[in-house]
């Protein structure tokens, strides 16, 4: 690709951070994750930024619940809040400064992509679904259009229940939770749609069109569930890190639609 950012990084995402990310509570113990030999297969396309230029790759390897996560948040048409105002998340280009939930600004490094196909066989619990976001469903302005997103968006939350059960002013929990048929509806796609996460220098919300959205960190529990073999190829997606370690803190705890049930 012919593109390199005018702006070096201000770091490259090797960071070594003893602290581990968190989430409010685990339910329960990670679920193994299936063996390398699983007859079910996706081609995992990345592109990233190696601190001058832009490089891409794309590999079949088994559809681990694990690595669809990490490339199935935003619907293809998003539009993303940049330096250079919105563009359409297929058209950002890891090296891009994005807009974050508190106005200031981290830079995209790595951003992967997958074909969401109806139908096609899949290891993971999650429904392969989109899910609409009509205009305002938020509030005005968030968003100010219908947009899609993937089903492992996640957004920021700030409800005041929550700090009293759980003692987190704000939280990150599944867009899908905010399914109702009128706000937000779950879309079945008839045809194949390509959806995408993005990594920045540091674990942060980014605006989708007025809406605060998760950028992607494999949370606290991916290294306890997955063996060592497993990990290898997971860590293959970002070449820009040494070790899990490397994805750093997250910027705010996660709920999940049972922990949301509590506080309705």
């Amino acid at each position: 690709m012919s593109y390199s950012p005018d702006v070096p990084p201000r770091h490259i995402a090797r960071r070594n951070v003893s602290k581990p990310a968190w989430t409010v509570r685990r339910n329960s113990a990670p679920r193994p994750v299936a063996q390398l030999s699983s007859r079910v297969t996706r081609r995992f396309e990345v592109e990233w930024f190696d601190g001058t230029d832009i490089q891409d790759f794309s590999r079949v390897v088994p559809a681990l619940p694990a690595f669809e996560e990490a490339f199935g948040a935003f619907a293809h048409g998003v539009l993303i809040q940049t330096d250079q105002g919105p563009v359409a998340i297929e058209d950002l280009l890891p090296g891009m400064m994005l807009e974050t939930g508190d106005g200031e600004y981290t830079r995209l490094l790595w951003k992967g992509s997958i074909m969401l196909v109806p139908g096609a066989p899949t290891m993971s619990d999650t429904p392969q679904k989109l899910y609409r976001m009509m205009p305002d469903a938020l509030g005005p302005g968030r968003p100010t259009q219908d947009q899609t997103f993937g089903p492992h968006a996640r957004r920021l939350d700030r409800n005041p229940k929550a700090r009293a059960i759980y003692g987190v002013t704000e939280a990150l929990v599944p867009l899908r939770s905010l399914t109702d048929g009128m706000a937000v509806v779950e879309v079945t796609p008839a045809t194949p749609v390509r959806i995408y996460h993005l990594m920045t220098e540091t674990h942060s919300t980014i605006r989708a069109n007025g809406v605060e959205v998760e950028t992607y960190h494999p949370g606290p529990d991916l290294a306890l569930s997955m063996s060592a073999e497993m990990m290898a190829v997971y860590m293959g997606f970002f070449p820009f890190l040494n070790d899990i370690r490397d994805f750093g803190r997250m910027t705010a705890a996660r709920l999940n639609e049972g922990d949301l049930a509590a506080i309705a």
